[in-house]
């Protein structure tokens, strides 16, 4: 069974964009959801574009399309995750959309490093968040 947890970025950035007016982005944890539902470890690890890699660390970027706004996985929203293969565990990082009033076209390396850095602090100091993939990811909303 993988375990997923997620970073205070992650869930601020989701918090915010359901936030949006017109629920332009509330189709998100559904997507993210769709994405990892009953997937093990090592299909989540593979076929991905694979950011870093450290040591048993790997952090991915995956496309996701958005279905509300009948978007393309080119130009959905990307999830950055990190994977711990041997633990079989998932730390969403961030996400963000590719169009609409809050998009974002790329994400760069010391962005990326920054949010490992805060993985690592957060799982120190406990205050990781763990989600149930299969609840829409409730305890976010």
């Amino acid at each position: 069974m993988v375990n997923f947890a997620s970073v205070t970025t992650f869930r601020t950035r989701l918090s915010a964009l359901l936030k949006v007016k017109r629920g332009v982005y509330a189709a998100v944890p559904d997507e993210i959801c769709i994405a990892f539902k009953n997937a093990t470890i090592e299909q989540i690890r593979q076929n991905r574009d694979m950011v870093l890699l450290n040591n048993d660390a790997v952090v991915i970027k995956l496309r996701l399309p958005d279905k509300k706004q009948h978007l393309s996985k080119a130009d959905g929203y990307r999830l950055i995750y990190l994977v711990l293969k041997e633990k079989s565990v998932v730390i969403l990082l961030d996400v963000y959309p590719k169009r609409g009033p809050s998009q974002q076209l790329d994400i760069d390396d010391d962005e990326i490093a920054r949010l490992v850095e805060e993985f690592y602090v957060e799982l120190d100091s406990g205050v990781l968040v763990a989600h149930d993939i299969n609840d829409r990811l409730k305890e976010i909303n």
